[in-house]
């Protein structure tokens, strides 16, 4: 049994590209930019530029592995190939569980910004929100791709917008039009433009990754397509670049405007710019441009985990009970459904506990998606015969950044947590092969 014959193949290069760029600019860009430069100042536009690299190589490596690798199928498909069955098993479930916190973080995200408007418990709106996007992807592969399309395009437009916006902003107030904008005295009057330290560069990655990750989607969502290879191919040879132009553009731009130490870690750094410009119904745009953010982040991690889980239980690495798949559309159902369970279990932590057992779980997001990295250039290096240098660079920026989260004490716990998931992941990957082994 394959994955590929067994799902549907409906979707075309255009909804892989959308996928794949809006899985990368999330709600975590819109707002979470505010908590990556107060970490490190100014500097953070250096950590972007290393977390964009670095994005670069692994898109490098998704595309050697899909060309040269030993096995069909998704990114973790072929690190069990090259890396041995115990490591698939470990890469699997830690990327399962990394989109499993992302749905659930997401929904609350999503119930935050709602519940103004909406006279109802949040748990409701959480709820209802989490039900309609598993509803999206319930219909068809289809439907979740074309709605994931137009709101990566609404994210991506707007990004578009407010990058002519200030830098029309900029320019006026350069040749005398407008007001002028203190870039020098922002960039450098407020501690200079490493006020955190030189550590501060490297520990901020996890960080700015969690609002990056998605470009390895595009291995995901392929599999469903008319052309596999030749779409993670051709996308992941260019994806890295534009995700780079949209993070760098920004960042700079919201440095120039505003002191990095006024920025608020929940507001979002687009509004505060907007609003210093004077934007009429900046409000309105940036919670529109948000909250499609989150529904489309929401609408990926179903889709997301349900396919990893599909694929686990295909190596045997998950029950089979989720090889189900529904005859006419093509769809993992039962994947999905237990992706969307799990998510309401997480839910209900964060309604009792809030502030303990799901903050735990999210911080460990970042240490994960970094080790999932390191697993993809370990693959690409499995089979690289002429020995580049790209892996060996990732390998270097992937260990200085575990090195920085240890050393920085705003990020030490973040990583040991994460590395303690790991560490619970191997177990169970050991044990699951020695009983494996003892059976034979």
């Amino acid at each position: 049994m394959s994955h590929p014959d067994q799902l549907a193949h409906t979707l075309r290069a255009r909804h892989i590209t959308m996928i794949a760029l809006g899985g990368v600019v999330g709600a975590g860009f819109f707002v979470g930019a505010s908590s990556a430069i107060l970490k490190a100042g100014p500097v953070v536009f250096v950590s972007y530029m290393l977390a964009g690299l670095l994005i670069y190589l692994v898109n490098l490596a998704l595309r050697d592995l899909a060309l040269e690798g030993p096995g069909k199928g998704s990114f973790m498909m072929q690190i069990r190939e090259t890396l041995g069955f115990k490591v698939g098993f470990l890469a699997g479930w830690a990327y399962w569980l990394t989109w499993v916190i992302v749905l659930a973080a997401e929904v609350i995200a999503g119930a935050a910004m709602l519940k103004p408007f909406i006279p109802l418990p949040y748990w409701v709106i959480e709820l209802s929100l989490l039900l309609s996007m598993t509803a999206v992807n319930l219909l068809s592969v289809r439907g979740y791709a074309e709605f994931e399309y137009w709101f990566s395009l609404i994210k991506l437009v707007a990004i578009g917008v407010f990058a002519v916006i200030a830098i029309w902003a900029l320019f006026k107030g350069f040749m005398g039009w407008g007001v002028t904008v203190p870039v020098h005295h922002n960039l450098f009057d407020f501690g200079g433009l490493i006020p955190k330290g030189w550590p501060a560069i490297l520990a901020v990655i996890p960080t700015i990754l969690f609002s990056m990750t998605g470009s390895e989607i595009v291995t995901v969502a392929a599999l469903e397509s008319d052309d596999p290879d030749g779409n993670i191919v051709r996308i992941t040879r260019t994806i890295a670049w534009r995700i780079l132009g949209f993070y760098l553009t920004s960042i700079a731009l919201i440095l120039c405007f505003v002191p990095w130490s006024d920025l608020i870690p929940t507001k979002s750094p687009f509004l505060v710019v907007l609003n210093q410009i004077g934007v009429p119904f900046s409000e309105t745009f940036v919670w529109i441009v948000i909250f499609s953010a989150v529904l489309s982040t929401l609408n990926s991690a179903v889709y997301v985990t349900s396919r990893i889980l599909y694929e686990l239980a295909e190596n045997g690495d998950a029950p089979a009970f989720f090889l189900k798949v529904d005859a006419k559309k093509k769809l993992p159902v039962r994947a999905i459904m237990a992706g969307t369970l799990v998510a309401i279990l997480i839910l209900l932590t964060a309604i009792v506990s809030r502030d303990q057992f799901f903050a735990l779980l999210l911080s460990i997001t970042g240490t994960l998606m970094l080790f999932n990295n390191l697993l993809i250039i370990l693959a690409q290096m499995k089979i690289d015969k002429i020995h580049t240098i790209g892996p060996k660079l990732a390998c270097l920026l992937l260990a200085c950044s575990f090195g920085a989260m240890l050393w920085v004490p705003e990020t030490r716990s973040q990583a040991l947590l994460g590395f303690l998931a790991i560490f619970v992941i191997s177990i169970a990957s050991w044990w699951r092969y020695r009983l494996v082994s003892a059976k034979d």
